[in-house]
């Protein structure tokens, strides 16, 4: 499994975090991307096509969302 455990700050934020988790991981050969929205997504042949599986997954939140919420789905970088 890849380890994508990070410390860092986030815009806004005055303190590093203590624990933040990757949103992309590997079990075994099939890959994930986790959203807070709904369970993980996947599995994925690859890193790359979860990264594009992730893309489509915001591109429907956004034309499908309810409420009030705006995602600037262009500005989204995948790091």
């Amino acid at each position: 499994m890849e380890n994508t455990n990070t410390t860092m700050k986030r815009d806004g934020e005055e303190t590093d975090a203590v624990f933040r988790s990757g949103r992309f991981y590997c079990v075994e050969t099939e890959w994930y991307f986790s959203v807070r929205e709904q369970s993980d997504q996947g599995p994925y042949s690859s890193k790359l096509s979860a990264e594009q599986g992730l893309k489509t997954y915001l591109s429907d939140f956004e034309y499908f969302k309810t409420d009030n919420t705006r995602l600037l789905s262009e500005t989204i970088k995948i790091i």
